[in-house]
């Protein structure tokens, strides 16, 4: 058996967008763009670290220059 992973990460994009909007209203009927996508990104970064494992690099691992 081998995973869909197109079919897992678009099922995490489609459902952290549509839950990052309704966060982002939630407090507030006018939100601003940057609070809308600060919401949506974090609810997208959720719905993936429920599907996948992610590891940090190590420290030594990390280029400065490419951030």
């Amino acid at each position: 058996m081998k995973p869909n992973y197109y079919a897992i990460i678009g099922e995490c994009l489609e459902t952290g967008c549509r839950r990052g909007v309704q966060r982002a209203f939630k407090h507030t009927d006018d939100p601003n763009l940057d609070q809308i996508q600060e919401a949506v990104y974090d609810a997208v970064m959720i719905e993936l670290n429920e599907k996948f494992y992610f590891t940090a690099p190590k420290e030594e691992e990390i280029d400065p220059y490419e951030l």
